[in-house]
């Protein structure tokens, strides 16, 4: 393993996947933007029910941060607002009814390191901030892989196929909520269909799990629709 360094770092010092992934998915003269914003839709496992959403996301890269907020269609005529995100050391996560009604809100020390481990695992969906984010130290893995590490979301490891697309993104550790607190499994995501996005070559699938101890959860089915750069 390389010796990791701090980025915000020019890419000719990060590890040789990781230079690979930047110089597939990067036009070479872009300037990194200040948000980035993602247009999803898909389908969500709630309750051992696959139910339809569609999504937006806004993404900082310095502070780190995001904010997602989804409509997932539970019956007709019955939807439910969904909110992730953290900005500032602070996490949350939770549901309204019609956008109305609390469905319940989390916003433990654990909301705050799982939805940082899901930001930086949906890096590959954000390149423009690869180079920017501060806190993050680097490390080759092997010849097609590249991990990162941060202070409060833990080490976070990238595989790339033969094109330099990253198809998979996965933490030893990510909390996930309980009836009585949290509980830490493998987690990861899987990134298919790169292809073009204004410029830059994304993913346009993933599809994330838990590695339960009781087995593995599939909880998200994802497509990306559309990104914007401001």
């Amino acid at each position: 393993m390389t010796t990791q360094t701090p980025s915000p770092n020019p890419i000719n010092s990060l590890p040789a996947a990781a230079q690979r992934w930047l110089a597939r998915a990067l036009p070479a003269d872009m300037d990194p933007p200040a948000t980035i914003h993602l247009h999803q839709e898909g389908s969500m496992d709630i309750r051992g029910r696959w139910t339809p959403f569609t999504a937006h996301g806004t993404y900082q890269a310095d502070p780190l941060s995001f904010n997602w907020i989804a409509r997932l269609r539970l019956l007709p005529g019955v939807w439910v607002r969904a909110e992730d995100g953290h900005a500032a050391g602070n996490g949350w996560g939770g549901a309204k009814l019609w956008g109305l009604i609390p469905m319940g809100q989390r916003t433990d020390p654990e909301v705050l390191t799982t939805q940082l481990i899901r930001n930086l695992g949906e890096l590959p969906w954000l390149p423009p901030f690869a180079l920017t984010i501060p806190d993050l130290r680097w490390a080759a893995a092997d010849d097609s892989a590249f991990e990162i590490h941060h202070q409060a979301a833990g080490q976070i490891r990238f595989e790339i196929n033969q094109n330099g697309d990253v198809t998979r993104a996965a933490s030893p550790a990510r909390p996930y909520d309980v009836p009585d607190g949290y509980a830490e499994a493998p987690w990861h995501i899987e990134f298919s269909d790169h292809r073009d996005f204004k410029g830059l070559r994304l993913p346009g699938t993933a599809v994330a799990r838990f590695e339960k101890s009781e087995g593995t959860w599939e909880y998200f089915r994802g497509r990306l629709t559309d990104i914007s750069l401001t």
